[in-house]
């Protein structure tokens, strides 16, 4: 099987997690691995310098014993017997007696109590260049004595072949470990690597990619699980605002086309222009020019609030707020129906004038598909349901809307609140709004923490908000 270019630089890389981890795990083995390989060579050689010791006695007191007596026979017996032996280095000799001297036969006077005085840890040591030790010392009369020393040498022999042994088997069991986790971390990395290959392939024109889910129910495929639902997020968000940027497009086209229209008309024929008629027709164009940049520039205001807390928010009287918006509105057509249910002031925390243009386009929305009549309830009831600053057992303020009018088809009860969206019946200039109202509505009572849908009604649409009752000590903000 070939070798993958770069397996090596990876390995070595800063970098990559598969060769930091492959590292770690190599460094974090073969330091105890190395301690323990030291600590049973230490214990081999101090066990080795006292089998010398022991073979050493052993082999001396093996020598028979003479019937005569004798000391020097024994002494020169007892060398000719020992120097058969190739471990001991049997020496003798005359040297001057101290006085009351007496033969005798004697341990070395100084005996290492371990083993690292006599024989080397490094594995390589040349075991002839051990120099005889632990002596032992038989003395006959006149001067005459008999040196025994163990050379070493086999003991050196067997600690250098354990000491290759340690050794190889320290960086064996490393080599292995640290082949186990490079072969484990790329099998556990494989999906991170599919994922990041997948990932980097996306572009805003190419969003209907997802990575790969690997089958292993782990921290990577919920990794890949939360990914693919962002990106589906992100890729409804572009979807959205490509949707929206087309809408806002083709409302600002239709009338600044109008405008370019009736003033070349009037520019390319003005004896025949009727100038008081061109300047209202333009100036109506202008109001609506003016009414879709507000309502867009309100909206990207509200996008970029989030729901945890709402700028310049304060208390605010919804019961009042409804009788001053319904006191101002002009007197129409349609006969305009206000109940407040609540007992008492209805205290909410939010901006007056966001909470009243969320009134005012439900108000604007209803006059324009109400055939008679049109209801305004406001009362308190308990939270619906789960959701931002929402307690089940929090109270809310409901506020009704409800018109008289041909309704809401329960299939367009949620498109009405994306933009620019116009139902059939309210598609024209004359009678429809911008498309923007009640977007604009839905995404107020979402900054306050509160709700805006179309619940059931025996006639027309009704459009029902809730928002949180406020605290009986909020605190102070800005005021608006």
């Amino acid at each position: 099987m070939k070798r993958r270019p770069g397996r090596v630089r990876e390995l070595l890389r800063p970098a990559s997690i598969r060769g930091r981890l492959t590292w770690l795990v190599a460094v974090s083995a073969l330091l105890p691995l190395i301690a323990g390989a030291a600590l049973a060579a230490g214990s081999l050689r101090d066990y080795l310098a006292r089998e010398a010791r022991d073979y050493t006695v052993r082999t001396i007191a093996a020598v028979p014993r003479l019937a005569d007596g004798d000391p020097d026979a024994q002494l020169y017996y007892a060398a000719e017997k020992l120097r058969d032996d190739p471990r001991l280095a049997v020496s003798t000799g005359i040297r001057p007696a101290p006085p009351r001297w007496e033969p005798d036969s004697r341990p070395p006077e100084h005996e290492p109590s371990h083993g690292d005085a006599l024989l080397s840890l490094w594995p390589w040591t040349d075991p002839g260049s051990r120099s005889p030790s632990l002596d032992y010392v038989q003395s006959g009369t006149e001067g005459r004595y008999l040196n025994v020393a163990n050379r070493l040498q086999v003991e050196q022999r067997r600690l250098n072949h354990m000491g290759r042994l340690l050794a190889g088997a320290v960086l064996l069991v490393t080599a292995a470990l640290a082949g186990a986790t490079w072969f484990v971390a790329g099998r556990v990395l494989r999906p991170v690597e599919a994922i990041r290959t997948q990932f980097a392939e996306l572009t805003a024109h190419h969003l209907e990619r997802r990575v790969p889910v690997p089958c292993t129910r782990d921290e990577v495929a919920r990794l890949a699980a939360t990914m693919n639902k962002t990106l589906d997020q992100l890729q409804a968000a572009v979807d959205l605002q490509r949707r929206f940027v087309g809408d806002a497009s083709h409302e600002l086209r239709s009338p600044l086309a109008a405008l370019r229209a009736e003033l070349e008309i009037a520019l390319a024929h003005p004896g025949d222009a009727e100038w008081t008629a061109v300047a209202e027709a333009a100036l109506g164009d202008t109001r609506r020019l003016q009414s879709i940049t507000s309502d867009l520039l309100l909206l990207a205001r509200l996008d970029a609030t989030g729901t945890d807390g709402l700028p310049g928010a304060q208390p605010v009287d919804l019961a009042a707020l409804v009788r001053e918006e319904v006191r101002r509105r002009p007197e129409g057509r349609r006969a305009l129906e206000v109940r407040i249910e609540a007992g008492a002031p209805v205290i909410v925390q939010g901006r007056h004038t966001l909470i009243a243009r969320l009134l005012g386009n439900l108000l604007d929305n209803a006059d324009r598909h109400a055939a008679r009549t049109v209801t305004v309830r406001l009362g308190l009831g308990l939270c619906p349901g789960p959701g931002p600053g929402c307690d089940a057992a929090k109270r809310v303020a409901v506020l009704h809307v409800e018109d008289d009018g041909p309704g809401i088809h329960p299939d367009d009860r949620q498109r009405v609140f994306e933009r620019f969206t116009r139902l059939d019946d309210a598609r024209t200039r004359a009678t429809g709004g911008t498309g923007l109202g009640l977007a604009i509505a839905h995404h107020i009572a979402t900054v306050h923490r509160g709700t805006l849908q179309i619940t059931d009604s025996p006639r027309g649409a009704r459009f029902t908000t809730t928002l949180p009752v406020a605290d009986p000590c909020p605190a102070e903000g800005p005021t608006d």
